[in-house]
């Protein structure tokens, strides 16, 4: 829901040219302390063997990320000068991508780590 909710406020921010940039930095300052929170349970979850084994979430969020941020690139170039990503957009998507890498890698450590300990 915060990601829909946040996707919606970057993109209205898009289409004022900036006119809800004051609603933006909020949103995306909030979107990432709560995007940590539920990355970092999961993983503590994970490696404390509490893990529910969730199929794919995490491509899910980087997909509708991508989505929103190459059709905001895509139509600032068709559109024109006066629409611009949001600094703070290319911030939360840097921090999406980072926080799904950061977890991809932690999950293949963990999988080497139990095959070796039940191996």
């Amino acid at each position: 829901m915060w990601t829909l909710l946040c996707i919606g406020v970057a993109l209205a921010d898009f289409f004022t040219h900036g006119g809800d940039h004051y609603l933006l930095t909020p949103f995306a300052i909030i979107y990432g302390a709560l995007l940590s929170i539920f990355v970092g349970t999961k993983e503590f979850d994970r490696w404390f063997e509490q893990h529910r084994g969730n199929r794919h979430p995490g491509e899910f969020f980087v997909a509708l990320w991508s989505i929103a941020f190459v059709g905001m690139a895509i139509l600032s170039v068709w559109l024109g000068d006066s629409y611009k990503i949001s600094s703070d957009v290319i911030s939360v998507y840097i921090m999406v991508l980072t926080v799904f890498a950061i977890t991809q890698s932690s999950k293949r450590i963990h999988s080497k780590h139990r095959s070796k300990r039940h191996g």
